[in-house]
């Protein structure tokens, strides 16, 4: 005769890890298609004020709350320089840039995600011709020193935005804490409170 007490603790263990895997595969399903964040200021970039705007795309590979996941970050810097022996008054430049990263996802638990991300795939583009470089105070050379200047402040751009993206992509392992209502999911990414917005494109 079977022990009713080890068939009722098994029932129990069964019944403990079908609703776990239950509970993973409703929140992958719930985070499916693309967020969009709100813009947040960002530190040690080498700017003088970085803003990166994220993009998160969920899309799932299996019923386990296993799947694919696409990071988009949207990324302005702005320096300014002040006025010295080549720059006769200060100088603004402000660039703009797109730098995306792709892995793998699996739920956690009911409002966790385990992230993995493929550092190789890092893609970061910047357009030359979108660089914008201002005098603060308008000289009869101002435009000829803006042409000079611009190949140096495109390369400067795009260090700033590549180290930005770095810092947005490269130590980002788990989304935590993630509650969605409606159109809106807020989470956690190191401690850090975020807020995205459905794209209605992407509802399920």
């Amino acid at each position: 005769m079977k022990n009713p007490i080890l068939s009722l603790t098994a029932l129990c263990g069964m019944a403990v890890i079908l609703t776990s895997c239950d509970s993973r595969a409703k929140l992958s399903d719930s985070v499916q298609g693309i967020w969009a964040g709100t813009p947040q200021q960002m530190t040690d970039t080498g700017a003088a004020k970085a803003t990166v705007t994220r993009l998160m795309e969920f899309t799932k590979t299996d019923d386990a709350g296993a799947g694919n996941i696409t990071l988009t970050a949207y990324i302005t810097v702005e320096n300014t320089m002040s006025a010295n022996d080549s720059i006769v008054t200060p100088l603004t430049i402000t660039a703009s840039g797109t730098a995306s990263i792709t892995g793998v996802y699996q739920a956690k638990d009911d409002d966790d995600i385990l992230l993995n991300l493929d550092t190789s795939s890092l893609t970061v583009n910047v357009d030359p011709e979108a660089v914008q470089l201002n005098y603060n105070v308008l000289t009869t050379g101002s435009q000829s020193q803006l042409v000079a200047l611009k190949p140096a402040a495109s390369v400067l751009a795009t260090q700033q935005i590549t180290r930005a993206a770095q810092s947005a992509f490269f130590n980002l392992r788990e989304i935590e804490d993630i509650k969605i209502h409606g159109s809106i999911m807020t989470c956690e990414f190191g401690h850090q409170d975020f807020t995205f917005s459905r794209q209605e494109e992407s509802r399920p």
